[in-house]
């Protein structure tokens, strides 16, 4: 089964001064493996979501979990990857 994982990249852009380490949110592992800059305002998530529902689940997690405010979050969705991207 390993032949059918795949993921998308999001970027996300923060903008805000309510900046929060992403790891520190039980939730945010629900999205996919997510990494961040030194100050917290550039996460990168691995998710095996579809754009809408990675849109929708991370607003309502910065919603409930955090300060941040939606409308100061931009995502950018990256390069679908996964093991036949290699070929």
């Amino acid at each position: 089964m390993a032949f059918l994982l795949w993921y998308t990249n999001y970027f996300i852009d923060i903008n805000s001064d309510n900046s929060v380490d992403p790891r520190t949110i039980e939730s945010i592992g629900e999205l996919g493996n997510v990494s961040t800059n030194g100050n917290n305002t550039a996460w990168h998530i691995q998710s095996q979501l579809g754009e809408e529902d990675f849109n929708r689940h991370l607003n309502k997690i910065l919603t409930d979990n955090t300060k941040i405010n939606p409308d100061d979050v931009t995502v950018t969705k990256g390069i679908d990857g996964g093991p036949f991207k290699m070929l």
